[in-house]
């Protein structure tokens, strides 16, 4: 099924919000504010995971509804590596310490290694669905 207009500029919007969002885990990075870094990284991936679910025309209100649904359309149909879901997990269960667990420590050595997956979670998405765009034309 071909992708809409709608759809191929919804996908496109939510990728750039991503990209934007992961250029903000960096600068908190170097403000070592470690927590939201790791918000900002997590949050870089689920835009993109968003960014992906337009092609389909699903979303969800949940973050794990958006998990869920990018395995479920993107992993499991071998679209997007495995190994990318388990990073997407770790960086879920990390976002939710820090934003909701009392006393929770972030340190520098998990924001670095956030970001660090975050990039190439991006990197890889980006060039997917550059391929999924250009192939709907």
């Amino acid at each position: 099924m071909a992708l809409t207009p709608e759809q191929k500029a919804l996908a496109k919007h939510r990728f750039e919000r991503a990209e934007t969002t992961l250029t903000e885990a960096i600068d908190e990075l170097s403000r070592k504010n470690f927590r939201l870094t790791v918000n900002r990284a997590y949050y870089s991936v689920f835009y993109a995971m968003r960014a992906f679910l337009a092609t389909v025309d699903k979303d969800s209100s949940k973050h794990s509804g958006v998990v869920s649904l990018f395995n479920q359309h993107f992993i499991q149909t071998g679209s997007v590596p495995e190994v990318s879901f388990k990073s997407i997990q770790s960086l879920m269960d990390l976002r939710h310490e820090g934003d909701y667990q009392d006393f929770a420590e972030i340190t520098e050595d998990e924001a670095n290694g956030a970001i660090e997956s975050a990039k190439i979670i991006i990197r890889m998405l980006k060039e997917k669905l550059e391929k999924l765009l250009a192939s709907e034309k």
